[in-house]
């Protein structure tokens, strides 16, 4: 018996099609997410305050739809991955 479904796509790669919705900050903590770096590490990076990063992942998830933060980590990945390939 040969299995022959598509894999099923995860709904979050969606996002890519939503990336120019955000504003160029958060454009920038988007792209830092790849990283894996604590909110702290990037308000350091960004010279931002650790509450300021906490709205712009908020506003990231709303505008990417996104449900959590390891699907925007993913799609940071996906995304950079676009740019260098």
């Amino acid at each position: 018996m040969t299995y022959t479904e598509e894999p099923v796509r995860p709904t979050w790669l969606d996002g890519l099609e939503r990336v120019h919705r955000l504003t160029s900050r958060e454009y920038e903590v988007f792209l830092l997410l790849v990283k894996g770096s604590s909110n702290q590490e990037l308000a350091d990076s960004l010279s931002l305050t650790e509450r300021t990063v906490r709205a712009h992942l908020t506003q990231i998830l709303q505008k990417l739809e996104l449900g959590s933060r390891l699907e925007a980590c993913l799609l940071s990945y996906a995304h950079s991955s676009r740019l260098h390939a």
